[in-house]
């Protein structure tokens, strides 16, 4: 026979915690402390009996008890005891339907309860009876519950229609004769907004057309009916409307109404209505209106947020549209969140600036960088990142319309001289492209850059400057003009002194001067004499403040040193009729020198010296400069047209990467290749989805696979869940346990299979776990069972996850046996959480990759060493075992993303984006590849893998992880080490 359940474990819906003590009272102590005449005693008892019962266990002869000496008790504290007391009691007799002969009375207490002239226990008691399964208690109680619907009091007929609606969602509208009827009274005639909504909600549950004829009528009235009821007339008309019933259009209208004129809460359910039922622009402007006025007026950022999404998925559909609300979206950008300000870009750049509104965009971006510069804003967290933020919109603006570059370029050229690196950097990109594309304004841009060199602080951005301006300056005067600028910035020549014994016999003499120095002292006889003090001080050296680019050369940075060789050269070269030897052979001696200066610097220090690329790329110049052979002038062609075109194609290459640059059309608008033998679907012919659909359609299907229902996708599940279990003990084992670990955003869910192997029964089967982690903390833990000889049952746990780190869970089980006086015990093997779980699939642009590399400070190095032999096949294994996606390019399974970007890396993913990456990479004996992907905590992780295939055919190289923090990259190097690196 099955065992009992007790009603704690049926029907009661309380979860009470035992309180942490040792000791509880008897059942004597308890009946003692009842039949008190104290108010207090009694209280105190029947609160410690309720939680005795809450907790499991049975005390049946205290029913008569609390009846004969609580019920007739008029303390509010008890009677809401009380209430809890019969929820909590057995009610039947044990082991068959019929209940206890006591319930006569409880039945009885109850209907006096809810005659009582106390609004409160009246109330109370109807919410007891809404938790009510057993129709024969209900029987004697549903006249007074009707009589109370029409009360005085409202918190009793708010209470009166739930109690109606819960009996008839259990037994039927059957229970009640015409309860219809009197529900669609107190709906027309209810003044109290919680009242009118739950009589609303049951009438749309018993008869959906007199709810719907109940909403049309109100059209006119539907703004003063409260939010809360009007949500519950929008759920009502978004199921109506997908059956397509008659009155479409006329619902519709309503939602109109209620989403220029309700609450927040109601505005942001009519926009989603609106998008769900209908494709009309009119409807779709509508929600997108809606939307746009939560956007600007909410301050919550997770409201922003989630409205942003729900933009941002319109757009896929209704670009046309959203184009118009523009700059109302953009008003977003004041908050001071910067997430919200990134998705706001990431929804209006792109294909939603177009020639019409561009202006406005430009002038708004140019705003929002004027005003990071404020003091204010300064101070401010997250400046710096935003400030980066605008100068790349702006960026990808002037790209797609670069008749507005003029008003905003010459802004942009005093931030070069910025303290963060991330922004220079970025706003050197966006001159670069400017003077490779606008010819115009090629010339203006040079000459304020050659003004700013002194002011530039950053050698990365200084080198970036010095390379345009020695490719794009073109003119004799404007050339001239820049090397003067160098020269000057990089004086006093030499960069290194001349150490030699006559040069120090030289200085010898003026090494020191002296110096009177007169003031006024008290003498020894109290008198103020004169003194005169001589002291010797070395001559000035040279007041003169240096330049950043001096200080970068002489730390030496020879990499920014062998950039200015070639820049002065290139320039000096660049004529070839009139080249500066001929022109001004002044400053070509001084340009010359220079190089020299510089050479000397790479050779004798000990960071380069003869041999390095520094030393031989500056040997190259002196020589390009003095000779007139023709490896000399082929070195000089190969100058003045190698660089533009190695730029263009860096430039298309990242115009192509860039989400923000192109106005294309979004991915998924786009026409969706399908193989010959593949099914087509039809929307139209799917059960229970008639009517227009969109991406907010699922919500009923979503909550059935939430309450336990089964998904579509019931078969893949189950063999995902055969695949992901894990044993833990023996097969011969006398408790077998089986795990299934499934994850959840933050929380791991863990489900435990124990199965009794004996022909005993086992008492007290306890699952212990732990994780040794403080990442990992176990929020539910498996309660103990008894199992039945050869019979399982399935215990849970819950388990708070706070990093991107991979996981132990290990413990044991004990159990006891009836034979044993001991507890016998079995360790369990362990479980590991896998880090991919934690990481979705995600793309970066290569600047962005860039920045980061340079900041993070955690780094995994791991040498390789495998025996394969063909780079293609490494490089795949890689990103299927780290889910890291190639860096800087835009592969249509990179489009796809955003539809899935939780799910894993894919065999075809990986290689549709190796082959727009690298492409045939089988005859390079060197591949260095950037990699990058996000966790679920907004952790990024980066990975370089350089590999080298030697002339044996092996592989050799090193797989770099970097992160922000320590624990993504050793789970993730930890990874690749479990699945194979060795391999």
């Amino acid at each position: 026979n099955p065992p009992v359940m007790m009603e704690v474990e049926k029907q009661c819906t309380m979860l009470i915690a035992a309180p942490q003590k040792t000791e509880t009272s008897d059942i004597q102590d308890l009946q003692k402390k009842i039949e008190s005449n104290k108010v207090e005693d009694k209280t105190a008892a029947l609160e410690e009996l309720i939680i005795l019962m809450a907790n499991g266990e049975a005390y049946p002869k205290m029913l008569m008890v609390v009846i004969r000496f609580v019920l007739t008790q008029k303390d509010h504290r008890l009677k809401k005891l009380l209430m809890l007391y019969w929820e909590l009691v057995e009610k039947t007799v044990e082991g068959s339907n019929e209940l206890r002969e006591e319930m006569i009375l409880v039945v009885n207490a109850l209907r006096n309860d809810l005659t009582d002239p106390n609004e409160f226990v009246r109330g109370s008691t109807m919410r007891l009876l809404t938790k009510m399964k057993y129709a024969r208690i209900l029987d004697g109680l549903i006249e007074p519950i009707v009589r109370n619907l029409s009360h005085r009091h409202s918190y009793v007929r708010r209470n009166a229609v739930m109690c109606i609606f819960a009996i008839v969602k259990t037994f039927g509208s059957d229970m009640i004769p015409g309860v219809t009827e009197e529900v669609e009274q107190v709906l027309l005639s209810e003044s109290d907004i919680s009242t009118k909504r739950n009589a609303f909600l049951m009438l749309a549950y018993c008869d959906q057309d007199k709810a719907v004829n109940y909403v049309l009528t109100m059209h006119d009235q539907i703004s003063g009916i409260g939010d809360i009821t009007q949500l519950a007339a929008l759920e009502l008309v978004r199921r109506v409307c997908r059956a397509s019933h008659p009155q479409k259009n006329k619902l519709l209208r309503i939602i109109f109404d209620l989403s220029a004129e309700s609450s927040n809460a109601v505005g942001y359910e009519c926009a989603a209505s609106l998008v769900t039922l209908s494709n009309n622009p009119v409807a779709v402007d509508a929600a997108v209106k809606a939307y746009v006025q939560l956007l600007n007026q909410q301050a919550d950022n997770n409201v922003k947020l989630i409205v942003l999404d729900r933009l941002f998925e319109i757009r896929a559909a209704h670009k046309a549209i959203l184009e118009q609300h523009v700059m109302d979206i953009m008003r977003a950008l004041s908050s001071p969140s910067i997430a919200v300000r990134r998705k706001v870009l990431d929804i209006c750049l792109g294909p939603l600036v177009t020639e019409k509104n561009s202006v406005d965009v430009v002038s708004l971006l140019k705003k929002e960088i004027v005003k990071t510069m404020e003091s204010q804003a300064k101070a401010s967290d997250g400046n710096t990142e935003y400030r980066r933020l605008v100068i790349r919109a702006l960026h990808a603006c002037i790209a797609r319309f670069p008749q507005h570059a003029e008003s905003v370029i010459f802004i942009l050229v005093d931030f070069l001289s910025d303290e963060d690196k991330g922004t220079a950097t970025d706003v050197l990109m966006f001159i670069r492209e400017l003077v490779a594309h606008q010819t115009k304004l090629r010339g203006p841009i040079l000459g304020r850059l050659a003004e700013s060199l002194p002011e530039v602080s950053n050698a990365r951005v200084l080198g970036g400057c010095l390379w345009l301006v020695g490719e794009y300056c073109d003119e004799n005067d404007q050339r001239s003009d820049v090397l003067n600028s160098i020269l000057e910035a990089v004086s006093p020549l030499p960069l290194i002194e001349d150490t030699s014994a006559e040069a120090d016999q030289q200085k010898k003499p003026d090494e020191k001067s002296t110096q009177a120095t007169t003031r006024t002292v008290i003498g020894a006889d109290g008198s103020y004499v004169t003194e005169t003090v001589y002291s010797s001080v070395k001559p000035a050296a040279d007041d003169k403040k240096q330049s950043a680019l001096r200080k970068h050369l002489l730390k030496p940075d020879l990499l920014l040193a062998s950039m200015v060789g070639t820049t002065v050269t290139k320039m000096s070269l660049r004529d070839i009729d009139a080249p500066l030897s001929k022109k001004d052979p002044s400053l070509h001696n001084r340009v010359l020198f220079l190089v020299v200066n510089l050479l000397k610097l790479a050779r004798d220090h000990g960071e380069g010296g003869k041999t390095s690329d520094s030393a031989l790329r500056l040997t190259q110049c002196v020589r390009a400069m003095v000779s007139h052979s023709a490896a000399s002038k082929m070195l000089v062609d190969q100058w003045r047209q190698g660089g533009r075109d190695a730029l263009i194609k860096v430039l298309q290459i990242e115009a192509q990467t860039s989400s923000w640059y192109s106005a294309d059309v979004d991915t998924a608008n786009q026409d969706e290749i399908i193989a010959p033998d593949r099914a087509i679907r039809f929307r139209q012919l799917r059960e229970g989805r008639t009517g227009a659909t969109t991406m907010f359609d699922e919500d009923e299907g979503d909550l059935k696979e939430a309450a336990g229902g089964q998904s579509s996708n019931f078969g893949k599940d189950f063999a995902e869940r055969l695949a992901k279990a894990v044993q833990m003990t023996g097969t011969a084992d006398p408790v077998y346990v089986e795990a299934f670990l499934k994850v959840h955003t933050f929380d791991v869910h863990l489900e435990l299979l124990l199965v009794n192997r004996t022909a005993e029964t086992l008492q007290n089967v306890l699952v212990e776990l732990n994780s040794g982690s403080t990442d990992l903390e176990f929020v539910d833990r498996p309660a103990p069972v008894t199992l039945a000889p050869l019979s399982s049952q399935t215990v849970t746990a819950s388990i708070k996850v706070s990093s991107t780190e991979t996981g132990v869970i290990f413990g044991y089980v004990t159990y006891e046996r009836n034979s044993a006086t001991d507890k016998d015990s079995i360790i369990l093997n362990e479980i590991h959480i896998d880090v991919l779980d934690y990481i979705e699939k995600a793309w970066i642009g290569e600047l962005s990759f860039r920045t980061m590399w340079a900041e993070f400070e955690w780094e995994n190095k791991i040498n390789i060493n495998t025996t394969m032999t063909d780079v293609r096949q490494y490089l795949v294994h890689v990103m299927l075992n780290t889910n890291l996606c190639v860096v800087g390019r835009s592969t249509p399974s990179q489009a796809n993303l955003i539809k899935d970007k939780k799910s894993r890396m894919t065999r075809e993913e990986a290689e549709a984006q190796l082959d727009e990456a690298i492409g045939q990479i089988q005859e390079s004996s060197f591949v260095a590849l950037n990699l990058y992907s996000k966790s679920i905590f907004a952790e990024d992780a980066l990975a370089n893998v350089s590999i080298e295939k030697t002339a044996e055919g092996k592989l050799q190289g090193s797989v770099r992880i970097r992160s922000r923090t320590q624990g993504i990259a050793l789970s993730l190097g930890d990874r690749l080490v479990q699945k194979g690196m060795k391999k």
